[in-house]
């Protein structure tokens, strides 16, 4: 089973970027395949860094954890998992990760040009009424 972690990134004006890759007509959430001995967060800031060339303060909530050597790590907002048929009539399982930050302010976003095509902000609303995105997106915005 794959396994991806995506991301919602939203702005200071609480607006969230969807990207579209390279040979896509879709706008989707930034994603990214978790590599061999890689945990879901380690992926995640690597990934973010090397496709958007940003910094990000992630968005969670804190278990408030009082055991001194108990270290307490990011999870994501939520996890699903997927399944669905490939372009080559393939059945496919998909787990997905789906974290939430903000994108630390003053920075411009420099896409990696041979992975995304084009990225634009939107808002929940905006999002809940594009037809070229996918309906797990329109979904979870609703619980942001």
């Amino acid at each position: 089973m794959h396994q991806i972690v995506r991301c919602f990134l939203k702005n200071s004006e609480w607006k969230f970027l969807l990207v579209r890759h390279k040979n896509k007509d879709y706008w989707t959430l930034p994603w990214w395949h978790i590599e061999k001995k890689e945990d879901i967060f380690s992926a995640m800031k690597r990934e973010i860094m090397e496709e958007l060339n940003i910094k990000v303060k992630f968005i969670w909530e804190k278990k408030w954890i009082t055991i001194d050597w108990v270290k307490e790590i990011i999870n994501p907002f939520i996890t699903y998992k997927i399944e669905y048929t490939n372009k080559k009539a393939k059945k496919e399982k998909r787990l997905e990760y789906i974290f939430l930050a903000k994108i630390k302010s003053n920075q411009i976003i420099k896409t990696q040009i041979d992975e995304i095509d084009e990225y634009k902000f939107f808002t929940k609303e905006e999002i809940s009424k594009l037809e070229n995105t996918f309906e797990q997106i329109k979904e979870l915005c609703k619980y942001i």
